[in-house]
C-alpha cells in the first residue's frame, strides 16, 4: 500500500509555519525535518500525511511552552 502524501488542511498549516519562520515552504521543510521528524527531507513532498501530522503535533506543543 503506498503511502499518502500530505491532505489540503496539513499543506496550509505547512504554509503557516513556514511564512511564521520567513521561509519557502522547501527551504522550511528542508531546514526543520530533522528537528520535528528526525529525517532529512527535501521538500513538502517528501512527507506523509502522518509524517505531517506528527511535525504539526510537535510544532503545536512547542508554541506553547
Amino acid at each position: 500500500m503506498a503511502t499518502q502524501g500530505l491532505n489540503r488542511l496539513q499543506i496550509k498549516i505547512f504554509h503557516t509555519l513556514s511564512k511564521q519562520k520567513e521561509l519557502d515552504i522547501d527551504t522550511y521543510v528542508c531546514k526543520y525535518s530533522e528537528q520535528y521528524l528526525c529525517k532529512q527531507a527535501e521538500s513538502l513532498e517528501d512527507l506523509t500525511e502522518e509524517e505531517g501530522d506528527a511535525w504539526i503535533t510537535k510544532a503545536y506543543i512547542e508554541s506553547l511552552g
